[in-house]
């Protein structure tokens, strides 16, 4: 009964953000959540249900909570003690009468507390996905990533294995980013976070990402790339921020790297590997952008400028090597 209560809830707050002329993030995050669950839908239905029974009732914003909660927990009552609408409509119109001109809004209407809610989502190499949370803020899973989500009462806590872009939503609760074993706390913004073995990058494309260090905090502001190797940590302005953010399109930027770290990210979307065979050949430096599913075009850009050679295994990637 709980987990449908919390569904409903979710249904009842998609509904009402659907109804106000939704931007393009909203849309796209109710349709994740949608496809999230048969059961998100079937909530949804009801909710919309729901609310045509009782689009007789008053219309003043402050008596949408209350006409949630009623609808909801008419739905979820079993059907032989379930309250005829006509009792529904009658129940909340006494509501709205002299007892909300005593007391006021503010106490009748006092929003419940936000419903426990923990669920994993995990990406396969070469996959990336989109997760809409129950606040309203969204992540975009990368490559071979996982995010578990636990928000509670209190808080909103994500631990995040991998790489993510997060647009978080503001809320009365803190916002908290557990990667590797650092925790960042974000404002209302969007980030790009990244885990890998040894190091964490954080970058801030608007809003501000703390980090907690000792008994002080480094605060990550707009533009910026906060990179944490064990005891270090250094901010940076990124001057080609899609040098760290253009996987949400499909695209690597290479900026004067060397081609063994060029071949490590275009690896990350590839189930069969391109192997580096000497390190003449690892230190090259590649500048260019490439799609992540175009390593053809990646090998034969090399072939055509480098001083390397190819081999192409039955069963394996190609295996770059110096000429």
């Amino acid at each position: 009964m709980i987990a449908d209560e919390t569904i409903l809830d979710d249904a009842a707050d998609w509904h009402e953000r659907m109804q106000n002329a939704p931007d393009a993030g909203t849309r796209q995050g109710f349709e994740a959540w949608l496809a999230a669950s048969d059961a998100h839908a079937a909530a949804y239905d009801r909710v919309s249900a729901g609310q045509r029974d009782a689009a007789a009732l008053a219309d003043e914003t402050a008596l949408l909570a209350l006409r949630h909660e009623a609808i909801k927990r008419a739905m979820l009552a079993p059907p032989r003690h379930r309250l005829r609408k006509s009792t529904i409509a009658a129940g909340l119109l006494l509501f709205a009468a002299a007892p909300l001109a005593a007391l006021g809004y503010e106490q009748w209407f006092a929003r419940p507390a936000p419903a426990p809610f923990e669920q994993t989502f995990r990406t396969a190499i070469g996959q990336q996905t989109d997760v809409a949370l129950p606040d309203g803020s969204t992540v975009r899973l990368d490559t071979n990533s996982q995010l578990h989500v636990a928000f509670t009462a209190k808080e909103r806590r994500v631990v995040l294995d991998g790489q993510g872009w997060f647009e978080v939503k503001d809320a009365s609760r803190p916002f908290l980013i557990k990667a590797a074993d650092r925790e960042l706390s974000a404002t209302q913004g969007r980030f790009d976070v990244r885990t890998d073995p040894g190091q964490v990058r954080a970058f801030a494309d608007s809003g501000t990402l703390s980090l907690a260090a000792g008994s002080s905090s480094i605060a990550l502001g707009d533009g910026k790339l906060l990179t944490v190797r064990g005891e270090e940590a250094s901010i940076r302005r990124l001057e080609q921020p899609t040098s760290f953010t253009g996987w949400r399109n499909g695209m690597l930027l290479f900026e004067d790297v060397p081609l063994a770290a060029a071949v490590g990210e275009l690896n990350r979307y590839r189930r069969q590997a391109i192997g580096i065979a000497d390190a003449q050949a690892g230190a090259l430096r590649i500048i260019g952008s490439f799609r992540t599913v175009e390593t053809p075009a990646f090998v034969d850009a090399l072939k055509a400028g480098f001083p390397v050679r190819v081999r192409q295994g039955q069963d394996t990637g190609p295996t770059i090597a110096s000429r």
